[in-house]
């Protein structure tokens, strides 16, 4: 059984408390979350929300919106962002952490280290970010 959420936001710096608030109900609503689960995946729904909204450019006259759909099963944690920007092209086996004093360039390499799959898609009408975590509870189920 698997208990679905979702926002759609405008790509503005606001928007990043929906995301929390989403956040929220889902801890709320599925309340056998390992801690270390919950983290790793809003750490990783976090920098993915922040990169789009600090480098998302539009690619028509409109702004740039994105939905985030969040599904909880026993076995994983899965979230999908799709938005209406001009394609990031970005190259997720690229991203690494910089050193300790860079001031940026952390966030998709924050989500890549905190999640079991992250994958980028450029689509016809803007970007896809799918991320995965798999629960410890059921990693550990299995072994």
């Amino acid at each position: 059984m698997s208990s679905q959420f979702g926002l759609r936001a405008a790509a503005v710096p606001e928007s990043l408390e929906l995301v929390h608030d989403l956040l929220e109900e889902v801890w709320a609503g599925e309340p056998g979350i390992e801690p270390m689960d919950r983290i790793r995946f809003e750490t990783a729904l976090i920098e993915v929300a922040s990169n789009i909204i600090e480098h998302s450019q539009p690619s028509t006259t409109d702004p740039v919106r994105f939905v985030l759909a969040v599904e909880c099963e026993p076995a994983r944690l899965y979230a999908e962002f799709t938005d209406n920007a001009r394609p990031a092209g970005i190259d997720l086996t690229a991203a690494e952490l910089p050193d300790d004093m860079s001031g940026s360039g952390r966030g998709l390499a924050l989500a890549k280290v905190a999640l079991d799959q992250f994958s980028y898609a450029k689509e016809g009408t803007g970007n896809r970010w799918t991320l995965l975590c798999r629960r410890r509870t059921a990693a550990s189920a299995t072994h």
